[in-house]
Parts: C-alpha cells; sequence; structure tokens
C-alpha cells in the first residue's frame, strides 16, 4: 500500500452529456435489470471532449487560490496534443508555470490522479485540479450490446488538497485484452473475463483496506457486479451506488458518484477494468466538502 500522504477532496463537480438514450426496447427486460442501467447520458454530435470538460473545470476552480497543477484522466481526446491539461490550464487562465499533464488508464485513472494529486499538493502546496472526462460513446461498436447499453459520457472536475488522512492507495496490473481499446475505437469487452477479473483480482486488492470508512465509491462498471463486489467485501452498507440517470462513463462515474450523493467522511474509492487495471485509495471529504451537478 502506497503513500504517506493523505488526499482530501474539497469539492467535485459533475456533468453529464446532454442527450439522453434509454435502454428500454434495445435490450429484454432481463438484461436492463441486470446492468442496472435505464438510459445512457450521450454528449451531441459537434461537442469536442474539451469543450464538454471545460465548464466543470471552471466551475470546480471558482473562487480556489493556489491551484498547482492541472491532471486530465482522459482516453478519449479527438485532439493528441496539446494535452487536454494544458489545453484547459490555459483556458482557467492559470499561470504558465502550472504542472499540467494527461493520464491515461481509463477504467483505473480517477484513484491514479488523486493520489498522484495529493503528492504533488503535499510537494508543491496549494491544490491540484483533477479532470476526469470521456466521450465513450464515440468509441463503442453499436452493433455490441455488450458495451454499447453500458458506456456513456461524463466530464468531472475535482480539488485536491492534502492532508493527515487514513489508509492510502493500491495498485494492479494484470495484462489483458479482455477489455481494450485502439486509437480509433471501437472498445471491446469480454463480460466473463472482466467479471472473474473483479470478482477474484480485484476483491484481492481491496479486502486489505477493511472497513474503517464511512463509504465505499467503486467504478460504476455496472450495478450487478459493484453490488456483488460490496457484499462480497461485506460493504453493502457503505456503497454509494446511486440508481441515477446514467450508466457506465468510465472512471469519471467515481467522482461523479461523490458529486451526487456523497457527504462529508471518509471514503475508499476503486477503479477497475480496462487493461486489465485497477486502483484503489482512501480519500478525505471534509466538512466544507461540496458535491454539485452542472448543465
Amino acid at each position: 500500500m502506497a503513500g504517506a500522504c493523505g488526499a482530501v477532496i474539497e469539492r467535485v463537480v459533475a456533468r453529464f452529456g446532454a442527450d439522453t438514450e434509454t435502454n428500454d426496447g434495445v435490450a429484454d427486460k432481463a438484461t436492463v435489470a441486470a446492468m442496472g442501467f435505464r438510459v445512457r447520458r450521450i454528449v451531441p454530435v459537434g461537442t469536442g471532449l474539451f469543450d464538454f470538460a471545460k465548464p466543470v473545470a471552471e466551475r470546480a476552480a471558482e473562487g480556489v487560490d493556489g491551484i498547482k497543477a492541472v491532471i486530465a484522466a482522459t482516453f478519449s481526446s479527438e485532439v493528441r496534443f496539446p494535452s487536454l491539461a494544458v489545453r484547459l490550464t490555459g483556458a482557467l487562465g492559470l499561470p504558465a508555470s502550472t504542472m499540467a499533464f494527461d493520464l491515461q488508464m481509463a477504467c483505473s485513472a480517477y484513484p491514479y490522479a488523486i493520489y498522484l494529486a495529493s503528492s504533488i499538493a503535499a510537494n508543491l502546496g496549494g491544490r491540484v485540479l483533477v479532470v476526469d472526462a470521456d466521450v465513450q460513446s464515440r468509441l463503442v461498436d453499436v452493433t455490441d450490446t455488450s458495451t454499447a447499453l453500458v458506456m456513456d459520457d461524463a466530464a468531472t472536475a475535482t480539488v485536491v488538497a492534502s492532508g493527515c488522512t487514513p489508509g492510502g492507495f493500491s495498485f494492479l496490473s494484470s495484462p489483458s485484452n479482455a477489455l481494450s481499446c485502439d486509437a480509433a475505437g471501437p472498445i471491446r469487452m469480454e463480460g466473463f473475463k472482466v467479471f472473474s477479473f473483479v470478482a477474484r483480482d480485484v476483491v484481492r486488492l481491496l479486502r486489505p483496506f477493511g472497513n474503517a470508512f464511512d463509504m465505499f465509491v467503486p467504478h460504476r462498471a455496472n450495478l450487478y457486479m459493484v453490488r456483488q463486489l460490496a457484499k462480497t467485501l461485506g460493504l453493502s452498507d457503505k456503497l454509494l451506488a446511486p440508481d441515477a440517470p446514467f450508466a457506465n462513463p468510465g472512471s469519471a462515474s467515481i467522482p461523479a458518484t461523490l458529486a451526487l450523493s456523497a457527504r462529508p467522511g471518509t471514503a475508499l474509492v476503486a477503479g477497475f477494468g480496462a487493461g486489465f487495471s485497477a486502483a484503489a485509495g482512501i480519500i478525505a471529504l471534509p466538512d466544507y466538502f461540496c458535491g454539485e451537478i452542472v448543465e
């Protein structure tokens, strides 16, 4: 378990794709019920990732002094470079000396980004802005229902500080093509292999964290999977998996859930899937924590 510096999450802002698509009538009722996703939120044609993510970054950074770095967790940018983080740094009017870089880890990106952000905040002082955003809907094969009925779009921005908090972070890398995506798509997923990875390897990753925290916030792969994961770990009573009007927007599902339903306290956040890669860690949400959804 890595990290002496604790991650303090002060603010999370999220938005979802403006268009709504339903899974009813596309898949049978049993499949929809098992996934737990009735609707998907899709970014309209003509809107790029930067324009989608900019409003949440602006809102999260509003009134925040001392932003030392911007980390963009994304794998779907249609622009190779300048990086999304560099473009957002300019749009926010931050100094040219601001550290800015992109992180591409798909499902596990948010815990990775938070670990790095808290370490940077501890070393440089101030705060770090983590923007976790993906437009996945353009990377799916619409004929492949195993992905097309699951993946949607979200953009989030998290203000991270460093402090004395319990716990640490753990990581897992187990290369597999069972959940993969070429540069131009599509996302390919072998559901049984992914489920087996979560049921076996991710459980082993998470068990050492115990239950000495207030909330469990896993990546929203599908609601059946995360509920089974929580049950196996004895964390069903701490699980945050709201019956919300969005599906699986990748790693952004974690901060989106925090924005929707988190409260002050401590949380175990966990991202897992693509790669295979997994990451998890304990974060602290102070009494002044603020979660917000914007259009």
